[in-house]
């Protein structure tokens, strides 16, 4: 092999990619439409699911209807005693476990499915990435930014105010990023 053909042959190198981190307001407009979605899949659970495991929630439903109608103090009334019923707890828990199941396996579902993206990420085009890897999220960052981001909306509402800790992060990175390792870019 002639060696002056070696030496003016282009070698391949690695070059960095060069990144700007996300908006912080189209990552909060992403996380609102995830949340449309997610909670409409929840709205169909709901609908079908609960009725099947509990046929009584129509009944307490329409009983609750029926007598808080109109009424701010017996709206109240018929809520507490609602509340204090150990059927109500059971329900209660049931949805409950739906509701944190669906948006974590909807954040997980799309983060594994999409790359580090979401529906509403891919709206948006912006994607979570790892700082120094081109290659997808590994699947246990995947399932540690889905339940931090589930329990964040869901037992208090902190993911959105994580992002106002964003905005005075230079690298725009919400709390989830910077306990997963993670990085929001466009």
């Amino acid at each position: 092999m002639d060696k002056s053909l070696d030496e003016h042959t282009p070698q391949s190198k690695t070059v960095p990619i060069q990144v700007s981190p996300a908006p912080i307001w189209v990552r909060f407009l992403a996380g609102v439409a995830d949340s449309i979605v997610a909670g409409l899949l929840v709205a169909v659970m709901f609908k079908f699911i609960v009725p099947f495991l509990y046929p009584e929630v129509s009944a307490y439903i329409y009983r609750f209807e029926m007598i808080a109608e109109g009424s701010f103090s017996a709206f109240l009334e018929e809520a507490k005693q609602l509340m204090e019923s150990p059927d109500f707890r059971n329900i209660r828990i049931v949805t409950d476990i739906i509701l944190f199941s669906v948006f974590f396996f909807y954040f997980f579902i799309n983060e594994r499915a999409f790359g580090g993206g979401s529906l509403g990420k891919m709206i948006f085009r912006i994607i979570a990435v790892r700082k120094n890897s081109d290659k997808s999220l590994p699947i246990r960052v995947s399932v540690l930014r889905s339940w931090l981001k589930t329990v964040f909306l869901l037992v208090a509402p902190l993911l959105w105010v994580t992002f106002f800790w964003a905005i005075f992060n230079k690298e725009k990175r919400t709390v989830h990023d910077l306990l997963t390792g993670t990085w929001v870019i466009d």
